[in-house]
């Protein structure tokens, strides 16, 4: 991710919406769709990690998984300071998100390993997960139920796939 962009660098320019990804063995500039559609390598997660988080984001945001989730998260927390990662702008510093989103991830691969995903997503919202060892649920919950609308909708063709008339007061010049 190039330095000193913000939200509003991806949203109006667009270029930062590419990361760089482990593919097939070299490192390739791509969207997190892309990414993922062409089976990146998570640099930051675990492939459980990945794939829980996959998983758990398509339930709460149906289109997020084959949107990137995985990836975008991936190479967000890879991006240091300039993460986009909602955590960012509610609570957790930045230096402090790798290890929140990796105790988080931990805490749901551990946890949801054995409960349905519905059901798992429901004792997420209400922080009724049994065992659970990591941020508080809830919170976790909501963080990634906002990255992975972040992921899905936070472009023209999201808000195309809504039915809503994008009306930016800059058009981006690329899409996430």
């Amino acid at each position: 991710m190039a330095a000193g962009h913000n939200r509003r660098d991806v949203i109006t320019g667009g270029a930062t919406a590419l990361g760089l990804f482990l593919i097939g063995g070299k490192q390739v500039w791509a969207t997190p769709s892309d990414a993922v559609a062409q089976n990146f390598t998570p640099q930051i997660l675990t492939l459980p990690q990945s794939k829980a988080l996959a998983t758990l984001a398509e339930h709460l945001v149906p289109g997020s998984a084959k949107a990137g989730i995985s990836a975008y998260i991936d190479t967000q927390l890879a991006a240091g300071p300039d993460s986009l990662l909602m955590a960012k702008y509610v609570g957790v510093p930045v230096e402090q998100q790798k290890d929140f989103y990796l105790s988080a991830l931990n805490a749901i691969v551990s946890a949801m390993s054995d409960t349905a995903v519905e059901a798992f997503a429901t004792a997420m919202a209400s922080d009724t997960v049994p065992q659970w060892q990591g941020p508080p649920a809830s919170y976790v919950f909501f963080l990634l139920r906002a990255d992975a609308l972040d992921v899905t909708y936070g472009s023209e063709a999201g808000f195309e796939t809504l039915d809503i008339p994008y009306s930016a007061h800059i058009r981006p010049e690329t899409t996430w």
